[in-house]
């Protein structure tokens, strides 16, 4: 298998860029609820501050109804363009903002470039990373999220001493500064080779794939194999659009392999959302009030910190992605979250008089963030990316955050409240959840390590783990690309056939 290479990790570079872009967002409010300054300006309160953080999933919600076209449509690297750019534009609404409602408007655009950015990004790195580093790179993308909250965590507190309006207002400026970064990086990065088979630049495809799958060599099995397997299926994608839209449909959903997708989606995006982290990420100065740590200098000071951690945790987990597996992971990560949530519980209901008990507080939330950022922040997303086949994959990537979106703005409104009514039984809930997700991942999640993304399928299909077809024998990788092959056309021109004998 190819190595990680300069060019893939120029690739991996403009990715983080654009997902720091999204990760500023979510420890921007994070900070912000947290200044004096910003609750003072507009009046906010437990229901508020939850509206506002929770409400760029609203955004999310509606632009995943159409993000999966456009990104089929204009491409991967498009996809990527159009997020960076919105967070430009709600870089400006946000920082000039002078109503509540302006600054709502803000919080939705930034849900539209989450969106963009869910459906293309992770796509992207799938359909381009080499199979056995898919893990690391498809974890790489969500990890730096977290590097987007270490800017804007850091920022929030050089901020805080600004003062009066600017103090807020400066923390929504710099959130332009990773999207800025990501726009200019994007025209020196390649397209996705499975987009540009299924427009007909197939001479470029192939060289893309022997790039970062064979080396350079074009004649590599694996290259070979990929390459006339994406046009069979991006082929057979072509068919079924010819078809009337209830039959197209019919086909789709009496294939057990897309029930079985469908669910792990919603399965993975609901409990990406309610593991715990929320709390922690968004919501930290309310954990911190509940604690009897109110001091803005201190929450600020542990909010970086926590950021730092995560961060570190994240890029420690990536390297373990393809040697422990997927599933081994997400049922590890889950677990320790519900144990740390119960310490938590335990700490902050009998511990917050006296100085070591809010020290033990703040240690957990530092052992959460460990655990998590290690095991969820890299696999959430990435997960998704690889088991959906091509001719679904942006599509349901942008389902996929639809339904992410849709449990983020639940989980994200009802915190706030959860805490302020119940205080640290709030945490039992969460505890109780995670051994349900973890029971779920565990027996229903296939393993998708060291696996190509076209074992993967045949997994999803039924086939055992010890019967899987290698993808070179079954694609004929062994006999070289010919001319025949290659059937270079103009963008928008069905021209994807197989030859007779690609099959052979």
């Amino acid at each position: 298998m190819a190595s990680m290479n300069r060019a893939m990790l120029l690739i991996c570079l403009v990715a983080a860029l654009n997902c720091a872009s999204v990760g500023y967002d979510s420890s921007m409010m994070s900070s912000l609820n947290i200044l004096q300054s910003f609750q003072t300006k507009f009046g906010i309160t437990a229901h508020t501050r939850g509206l506002l953080t929770a409400v760029q999933n609203l955004g999310a919600i509606v632009a995943s109804l159409f993000t999966g076209y456009f990104v089929d449509r204009l491409g991967r690297k498009g996809g990527i363009l159009i997020a960076a750019s919105l967070v430009l534009v709600a870089t400006v609404i946000h920082s000039t903002s002078t109503t509540l409602g302006q600054f709502f408007v803000g919080r939705i655009v930034v849900g539209f470039a989450k969106a963009f950015d869910i459906a293309a990004v992770p796509t992207y790195l799938a359909e381009l990373a080499p199979p056995s580093k898919r893990g690391f790179v498809g974890g790489l993308y969500w990890a730096c999220w977290i590097l987007g909250s270490i800017i804007s965590s850091s920022v929030g507190y050089g901020a805080r001493s600004v003062g009066g309006d600017w103090s807020w207002r400066l923390i929504c400026v710099v959130m332009a500064g990773p999207a800025i970064a990501c726009i200019i990086s994007l025209p020196f990065i390649p397209e996705s080779p499975r987009w540009l088979i299924a427009r007909g630049r197939e001479t470029e495809a192939l060289a893309i794939l022997a790039r970062f799958h064979g080396n350079g060599d074009e004649n590599n099995p694996l290259v070979v194999a990929q390459f006339r397997e994406v046009k069979e299926a991006i082929q057979m994608d072509e068919m079924s659009k010819e078809l009337p839209f209830g039959t197209w449909w019919n086909q789709f959903k009496s294939q057990k392999s897309n029930w079985h997708r469908g669910y792990t989606l919603v399965a993975l995006s609901v409990a990406e959302q309610t593991v715990g982290s929320s709390i922690i990420t968004f919501f930290i100065s309310d954990v911190l009030d509940l604690a009897g740590i109110t001091s803005e200098k201190e929450q600020f000071a542990i909010n970086i910190g926590q950021a730092v951690v995560s961060f570190v945790a994240a890029l420690i987990g990536i390297c373990f992605i393809d040697r422990l597996g997927r599933v081994r992971m997400l049922v590890g990560g889950t677990v320790a979250c519900g144990v740390l949530l119960a310490i938590m519980a335990g700490l902050t209901a009998k511990a917050t008089g006296v100085a070591a008990g809010r020290n033990a507080i703040v240690a957990v939330v530092f052992l959460f963030q460990i655990a998590y950022s290690s095991t969820w922040t890299p696999l959430s997303f990435s997960y998704c990316a690889e088991i959906l086949n091509f001719t679904i994959r942006a599509k349901g990537m942008s389902f996929y955050g639809a339904v992410d979106s849709a449990a983020g703005f639940f989980n994200q409104y009802i915190i706030p409240l959860g805490l302020d009514g119940i205080g640290w039984k709030f945490y039992i809930i969460g505890v109780v959840w995670n051994i349900f997700v973890a029971a779920l991942i565990y027996f229903t999640f296939i393993e998708t390590k060291g696996l190509t993304l076209e074992q993967v399928e045949q997994r999803f299909n039924g086939v055992p783990r010890d019967q899987i077809v290698s993808v070179i024998e079954a694609y004929n990788g062994e006999k070289p690309i010919s001319d025949s092959d290659l059937s270079d056309k103009p963008d928008g021109v069905d021209n994807i056939k197989v030859t007779a004998d690609s099959k052979a």
